[in-house]
């Protein structure tokens, strides 16, 4: 598939997932469900994970460009992009839940950066995670293509760096457990459903 292509289609998927995303921050503004558990408040607050947590963007599309080469593969990861962000923001509207933040002071980069993003992203998101959602994705668009086939070890890389997101979203406190799994759940589903979608496609025009 024609890279020139692909950077169309990831741009606007990233424009229909990000208008949806900032209109959400604007108007949800209410705390109406409580996720926190025992567990949650058990893990620590760790700011240095906050450059595993932004290596989403750059993951997403280095994946969509460099290692999902088929037509078949990039479309199936695409659309689960797509699906997913809709249900996302639909989520976010209608189970609005905000983690309480840790406060703490800014001496470190990654503290720096961990405040930025505290300023930038608002805590009215969390159920289901976007993050977690999209990094297992990343991962099963990668498994199913050509490149893990060829590239020795790109399947076992890209499931520990989901895994690695998907801490991150628990240690940076942005989300609560439950979002992390039910993150993981709508990317299976959006990825499947995805897939599934695209064979009959392919089948019906052959």
């Amino acid at each position: 598939m024609p890279r020139r292509d692909k950077v169309k289609y990831i741009l606007l998927m990233m424009m229909f997932y990000l208008g949806l995303y900032v209109l959400v921050q604007a108007y949800v503004t209410t705390h109406e469900f409580d996720f926190i558990t025992e567990f949650d408040e058990a893990i620590p607050f760790m700011p240095q994970h906050v450059w595993i947590y932004h290596s989403m963007l750059p993951a997403i599309v280095a994946t969509m460009l460099l290692f999902v080469h088929t037509k078949r593969i990039f479309f199936t990861t695409f659309w689960a992009c797509l699906i997913t962000g809709l249900v996302l923001n639909i989520s976010y509207v209608f189970f609005p839940s905000f983690y309480p933040r840790p406060e703490f002071e800014v001496n470190t980069l990654s503290e720096a950066m961990v405040y930025l993003t505290y300023q930038v992203d608002g805590s009215s998101n969390t159920f289901p995670s976007g993050h977690v959602a999209f990094a297992w994705i990343m991962f099963l668009g990668a498994a199913h293509s050509e490149a893990a086939k060829r590239i020795q070890g790109l399947q076992a890389l890209y499931l520990l760096w989901a895994i690695g997101i998907s801490l991150s979203t628990l240690t940076l406190k942005q989300h609560y457990i439950v979002d992390v799994f039910s993150g993981i759940f709508l990317a299976l589903i959006s990825f499947y459903i995805s897939r599934t979608f695209i064979q009959n496609r392919i089948a019906a025009d052959n």
